[in-house]
């Protein structure tokens, strides 16, 4: 399983800063679940999927990952994770421990994420305690 799951953080992490949208979804089972930020709603199924990366990828916004550290353990990871945002020009970051989860098959099936609200600039309402769809 520590293969899965290793495989499966290096090639979520591939497939988004490629922005290559289709295979990226590909990686998720039907049942996923986002707790994106942990404390808020969380975001259930493929549509949640969808909408994570159409709330990410808005006209104006792109977002990089770069894992800093990745300790995998079973069907589980623990990430530290550099989010690096271009937000209409202005280049900021948002450092972030996320855990991942996979089933037998190696999708993803849940993503923790841990990370302070920004207070100077704006993340997309869906990210955000007062999470907006």
């Amino acid at each position: 399983m520590k293969d899965l799951i290793q495989q499966a953080v290096h090639s979520h992490v591939a497939f988004w800063n490629a922005m290559d949208r289709e295979s990226w979804i590909a990686l998720f089972s039907p049942a996923m679940v986002f707790e994106d930020p942990v404390g808020t709603p969380e975001k259930v199924g493929l549509d949640a999927v969808n909408k994570t990366w159409d709330r990410s990828f808005k006209p104006g916004r792109r977002w990089t990952l770069h894992p800093e550290q990745i300790v995998g353990a079973g069907d589980e990871a623990a990430v530290v994770m550099r989010n690096e945002g271009d937000l209409d020009g202005r280049q900021v970051v948002v450092r972030s421990i996320e855990i991942f989860s996979v089933n037998a098959e190696g999708q993803l099936i849940r993503i923790r994420s841990f990370f302070d609200q920004p207070t100077d600039f704006a993340l997309s309402q869906y990210f955000t305690p007062e999470r907006g769809d």
